[in-house]
């Protein structure tokens, strides 16, 4: 019959650190808030992940309206450098991708929606056929199909 020994050092000690590892170990260093139960490295892990920069200068920069596909794009492109850097997460940079796919398939109703509104003159291109299920009256030649 095997016993464990006691372990030495007890996990639920309160003095310590409870971040955990992605192995489950626990983090050995001395406890810094005691309200958080986190040493001064895994604070100031969690102040930076809950800081999130302000992109829009970089990424917008001056665009106020992205009513055409070239703004779009320009957007885009400066995403791309931005996610390179790793100054975006991929998690945000895929929405703000997202986000800028449903605005370029918006701007072919808006499009139309302007053109409705310009009152332009519409060009019809097909001339209806006569109606040949009718009989020819008298002095009118009868089409003759081919």
């Amino acid at each position: 019959m095997n016993h464990k020994s006691a372990n030495p050092n007890p996990i639920n000690d309160s003095s310590r650190c409870q971040h955990r590892t992605s192995a489950r170990r626990r983090c050995r260093l001395r406890v810094l808030d005691s309200h958080a139960g986190l040493c001064f490295r895994h604070v100031q892990l969690r102040l930076q992940s809950l800081e999130v920069p302000n992109l829009a200068p970089d990424l917008v920069g001056q665009l106020a309206q992205f009513t055409s596909a070239a703004d779009i794009n320009k957007v885009l492109s400066k995403l791309l450098v931005l996610l390179s850097q790793n100054r975006v997460s991929p998690r945000r940079a895929a929405v703000i991708a997202y986000i800028s796919s449903l605005l370029l398939r918006t701007l072919p109703a808006i499009e139309h929606e302007s053109d409705e509104d310009d009152d332009k003159t519409v060009v019809v291109w097909g001339i209806p056929s006569p109606d040949r299920s009718q009989p020819a009256e008298a002095g009118e030649p009868v089409p003759q199909t081919p």
